[in-house]
């Protein structure tokens, strides 16, 4: 009986939790006109009917003063999973609002998760980028993420 309990509270402790799919670097450089933009998010749209095991999902990065920029999925610059993603590019006037959010990623990050949300009551912000890029399926812009470092520079036209 002793060892039937031990057996049981041992595997109790045996779950495997479940993980994240693995992520590959992703990195590059948003230009427009061949210069550098500075605080543009890109992000990652898995293209309709994407297959593939995991599934992609939605990866997203806010672009440094250099235009540079590294993807991530669950955290900042962790990656995208492998697979066929639509991209679009935004960058939005700064207001009060936003500026009081500071410079990291994390929190510029944060913020746009929270305006895309509707939770701030802001009046329309104005995309400084050409209308096209701000929706991933007029933007013309596409990857496929291999399973290894990949580099997507993205300049942008007028």
């Amino acid at each position: 009986m002793t060892s039937c309990l031990i057996a049981v509270a041992g595997l109790s402790g045996c779950t495997k939790q479940p993980s994240r799919p693995k992520t590959y670097q992703v990195h590059g450089t948003v230009t427009f006109n061949g210069k550098p933009v500075e605080g543009a998010t890109v992000t990652f749209v898995p293209k309709e009917g994407a297959t593939g095991e995991p599934k992609p999902q939605a990866a997203t990065a806010i672009t440094d003063s250099n235009g540079r920029y590294a993807i991530g999925t669950f955290a900042t610059g962790d990656g995208a999973i492998p697979g066929e993603y639509l991209v679009k590019v935004t960058k939005y006037r700064t207001t009060q609002q936003q500026q009081s959010v500071g410079n990291d990623p994390e929190s510029q990050m944060q913020a746009y998760l929270q305006y895309q949300q509707g939770k701030q009551q802001q009046a329309g912000p104005q995309n400084e980028l050409p209308a096209k890029y701000e929706n991933e399926k007029t933007s013309g812009l596409f990857i496929t993420v291999q399973p290894n470092d990949n580099t997507f520079d993205i300049d942008l036209k007028p």
